[in-house]
């Protein structure tokens, strides 16, 4: 049976669980969350594959990352991923990753951005599975009336990310939107 490499790590926003599989990053979520099983199950029937508590390249490289995006010092992510899940949900989890750093959408948004406005629903399942947390960013995903809504690391976690990337001096005032809200401050 293949291996993905896992390893869990402790943040100042909770303790998360990483693997990887064939150089890549399949998994960054918090360790806790109330769908651990389900996406632990989906990710191994999907590589067939089970897992193995071992550093790799990869997972240092994701937790150094980590780190950078935590203390502010980065914006983005240049760790290779492999998402694994249906085409539908991939085609939610790219649209996430075309949101901006700093910035806010919604389901009602990521529908439209795959050409499926009626889909807001299973969009928000899709957001709710997504299992490499921060990279694909589903914490900048809000209400249509812009108030916080789910978030597998709870809402306080979702809060701080939120106000972390609003308030990065990285971004000019052009940049800078509304950590709950897609309204320019």
């Amino acid at each position: 049976m293949n291996k993905i490499n896992i390893q869990y790590y402790k943040t100042k926003i909770g303790e998360l669980i990483l693997g990887s599989f064939d150089c890549k990053l399949c998994l960054l979520d918090f360790r806790y969350r109330k769908m651990r099983t389900t996406v632990d199950n989906r990710i191994k029937e999907g590589l067939n594959a089970d897992f193995a508590e071992q550093d790799d390249e990869v997972l240092q490289n994701a937790k150094r990352q980590l780190d950078e995006y935590l203390a502010g010092d980065r914006i983005g992510f240049d760790i290779p991923i492999l998402m694994v899940g249906t085409d539908f949900q991939k085609s939610v989890w790219n649209a996430l990753m075309q949101v901006p750093y700093g910035k806010t959408s919604t389901y009602l948004d990521l529908a439209k951005s795959i050409n499926n406005e009626k889909a807001v629903r299973a969009v928000a399942n899709a957001n709710a599975a997504n299992s490499i947390g921060l990279i694909i960013p589903c914490h900048r995903i809000i209400g249509s009336d812009g108030g916080l809504v789910g978030y597998g690391g709870g809402i306080p976690v979702k809060k701080r990310l939120l106000k972390l990337e609003h308030d990065n001096p990285f971004l000019n005032d052009d940049e800078k939107y509304h950590f709950i809200g897609s309204q320019k401050t």
